[in-house]
């Protein structure tokens, strides 16, 4: 069977790191990102404080594809945890896109700001321009995702964990896969 179709790590890792190639950030760079991207089937207040905790001890800022359950194929929805001063903010946030040729930004759930990779490679908040509240944006940046999810879907191996890869379970353990 085809897991990009039936769900599970890979279909999880091509969205993750097209999420990421959108936002126009490099995959495997040699300069660690200070953005990372994980997953998780369903979201309770233990899984984003364990989540939070993370991002704050990390010191990276986190975009959490959120699926409804172990077969989805794609995220119902994403979360953004943002280190704030000495805080981490939670967010929800939808990806659009207001141009084929510009990265996608992610638009925050109160459609008051976006956040863009800046040119350091850092997320930034920035006001919200009115191109990215429109729908149509939103379903063409999850179109842009899909596509090269399914681009990428060869290219991450069979089934299982890889080094990196960040998982949280419902008691809101934290597992980052380990190099074999």
């Amino acid at each position: 069977m085809n897991t990009l179709q039936t769900g599970g790590h890979d279909v999880r890792r091509a969205n993750a790191s097209a999420l990421q190639l959108e936002l126009g950030l490099a995959l495997g760079g040699k300069v660690a990102s200070s953005v990372c991207f994980a997953s998780v089937t369903g979201l309770d207040e233990l899984i984003l404080r364990v989540a939070a905790e993370r991002v704050a001890e990390q010191r990276q800022d986190c975009v959490i594809a959120v699926y409804a359950d172990e077969e989805a194929v794609t995220p119902e929805s994403y979360l953004l945890l943002l280190r704030h001063h000495h805080q981490v903010l939670a967010s929800k946030v939808v990806p659009s896109s207001i141009g084929y040729d510009e990265p996608i930004v992610l638009m925050a759930e109160d459609r008051e700001r976006q956040f863009a990779i800046d040119r350091r490679g850092i997320l930034a908040e920035l006001p919200i321009e009115a191109p990215t509240k429109r729908p149509r944006n939103h379903r063409r940046a999850a179109e842009r995702i899909a596509a090269t999810a399914e681009a990428l879907g060869p290219l991450v191996g069979p089934a299982g964990a890889r080094c990196g890869d960040v998982f949280l379970d419902s008691r809101g353990n934290v597992t980052a896969a380990a190099a074999a």
